[in-house]
């Protein structure tokens, strides 16, 4: 049991400093209320039995076509702020929260968090989207990663691939991701 719950408290403590691996967003903005429903694949960089994460995602977005707020959880629960800048063009940035819990998540030395921020760029249903990630405790230490995603899309899904990096870290880890849209999601030009 043991060995469960500090495989739990590392998942907390490190998949919030990665995650979210996946960003299944276009760049247009919602217009009204968009639902997604889906998962991403990656490899498990725990080792264990498994050699592949299934990590659950579900997402909201509300806007009006030029600006979107959305909220999304996967690992962590990530609020974010999506501006259309152009047609194919936005700018995305947003809040990570790692979950609690319960007696493993020990915040006593801080809530670690995650800020990220990226471009989204595409047209004719597909994009890509390089982005950094700010991760570390508050009034304690900070790290930096890089993610570069690419997808396409639909009016009812969205698929991607994704790859992951930090300084420091050996190799670069890669996610697969979809999700099927429900609500005003944008159609592919």
């Amino acid at each position: 049991m043991k060995a469960v719950r500090a495989l739990a408290l590392a998942l907390a403590l490190v998949l919030p400093g990665c995650l979210p691996v996946a960003m299944l967003r276009p760049p247009e903005p919602a217009r009204g209320a968009e639902f997604s429903l889906g998962a991403t694949l990656m490899p498990n960089p725990f080792g264990g039995q498994s050699p592949v994460l299934l990590l659950p995602y579900l997402a909201h977005a509300e806007g009006d076509g030029t600006l979107e707020y959305n909220l999304s959880l996967q690992w962590g629960l990530r609020g974010g702020v999506k501006v259309g800048l152009a047609p194919g063009v936005a700018l995305d940035a947003g809040l990570t929260l790692p979950p609690a819990l319960g007696e493993v998540a020990d915040w006593s030395w801080g809530v670690p968090v995650v800020l990220d921020g990226g471009v989204i760029l595409g047209g004719g249903g597909y994009y890509l989207s390089p982005r950094l990630h700010l991760l570390g405790v508050l009034g304690g230490e900070w790290g930096l990663a890089y993610q570069l995603s690419a997808g396409v899309y639909g009016g009812g899904w969205v698929a991607e691939v994704g790859a992951l990096g930090a300084p420091g870290m050996s190799g670069v880890l890669f996610s697969l991701s979809a999700a099927w849209r429900f609500g005003t999601a944008p159609e592919a030009p």
